[in-house]
């Protein structure tokens, strides 16, 4: 095994009573308690490059990629949700890592240069209640940052949640959604009959 790798695997975790301190610090802005989170992460990502069957020179590729997971993790973690970080970055170190394995480019949509982002604007889930509208952002990779769209189970287990609850949620969230944008079509002025 890479001695790299090895090193990663050889850190010790982080207490829980720690790992919280820690957690909460960054969220105030402490750049060392960011860093030190997203060291004592690390060993999640090598353990998820090993379980995804990464070897070689891909496996500190995936290593790479996998860290830039975590620090997205890192930095949306909620130390008081009641998750273990590396529980909850386990699916964000697993995306960045699948989506850097993809061998064929992402081509942007018709209209969009490859060089303008897209932009995605939160409007739609104003008046959401906080819980919905992060069960949506999770499960439909929505906000900033390129999200990566997540499973009932991976939203259950990064929200602490049964997939039961995220299915309500979601489909609570939905409904919501659907009575906004019907009011929205209901108020737009009629220009005669769609030609389709």
């Amino acid at each position: 095994m890479d001695a790299f790798i090895k090193s990663l695997l050889d850190q010790p975790q982080l207490a829980l009573a720690d790992e919280r301190t820690l957690a909460r610090r960054a969220r105030g802005g402490d750049q060392a308690a960011r860093d030190e989170l997203i060291t004592a992460g690390m060993r999640a990502v090598a353990l998820r490059a090993m379980l995804l069957g990464f070897r070689g020179d891909e496996m500190r590729d995936a290593v790479q990629s996998g860290a830039v997971g975590l620090i997205r993790a890192v930095d949306r973690f909620d130390p008081d949700c009641g998750t273990r970080l590396a529980t909850y970055a386990w699916h964000w170190i697993g995306a960045a890592m699948r989506q850097s394995r993809r061998p064929e480019p992402v081509t942007a949509p018709a209209g969009v240069s490859a060089q303008e982002p897209i932009e995605y604007h939160d409007d739609l889930l104003d008046g959401l209640p906080d819980e919905l509208a992060e069960v949506l952002r999770l499960r439909y990779g929505l906000g900033a940052g390129d999200p990566i769209p997540m499973t009932l189970s991976e939203v259950a287990h990064t929200c602490g949640l049964s997939v039961a609850q995220v299915r309500l949620r979601e489909a609570k969230a939905m409904r919501h959604l659907r009575l906004v944008l019907a009011k929205v079509v209901h108020r737009a002025p009629h220009r005669g009959a769609d030609p389709l």
